[in-house]
């Protein structure tokens, strides 16, 4: 292949010598537009080769860290931190972030609850009854604030989820009508205002 990529380039460069013959192109115009092929060729190189080294330097530093055995599920997961940078950005991306921060520090895991889980009912922002179906310890965790419930925009439409308390938050600060339930936060449960 790369005898090739060499043949294709060495076409392309006769091609650019025949033309500058022929005085269809000017030879310094042809000079320039090589070597600014030249240059646009090497900075993609470097820069897929910095990527190819963040990757690395990323997989090593998650493969390097010790993963814990078994996390339990009361341990609160570390709140992404990112609301505020996440701001200035478009509704999509904002989506796809909240969805990626679900995903990581869900409580609910899951698609079908055990024989343990309960319902537990909260409001929608347009004050419409829902429930998740809870673990106990899950559970638990949302009457005592250390978790809450949110809505978030999942792939489906509009779904909710228990979280940690910080991620709640997190949430809460892009998305207020979000929040559905988080024990002694003011901004929990409040309702979409009607025109």
């Amino acid at each position: 292949m790369g005898s090739r990529d060499k043949r294709k380039g060495g076409l392309t460069l006769d091609l650019a010598a025949k033309l500058a013959a022929a005085g269809l192109v000017d030879k310094k115009a042809a000079e320039e537009a090589r070597a600014q092929k030249a240059a646009a060729e090497k900075k993609a190189a470097e820069q897929k080769a910095a990527a190819s080294a963040r990757r690395s330097v990323a997989s090593a530093k998650r493969s390097a860290a010790p993963a814990p055995a078994s996390a339990p599920k009361t341990a609160p997961a570390q709140s992404p931190g990112t609301a505020a940078g996440l701001a200035a950005r478009s509704r999509d991306e904002q989506y796809a972030a909240i969805r990626t921060w679900i995903e990581r520090n869900r409580l609910d895991r899951g698609s079908t609850p055990g024989n343990d889980a309960g319902p537990h009912h909260f409001t929608t922002a347009h004050g419409k009854l829902a429930r998740l179906m809870l673990e106990p310890d899950v559970r638990r965790q949302v009457v005592d604030g250390r978790a809450g419930i949110v809505a978030f925009m999942s792939n489906h439409g509009l779904a909710h989820a228990a979280v940690p308390r910080a991620t709640a938050e997190e949430i809460h600060q892009l998305f207020p009508l979000w929040l559905r339930v988080l024990k002694n936060h003011d901004g929990a449960g409040k309702y979409e205002e009607k025109p």
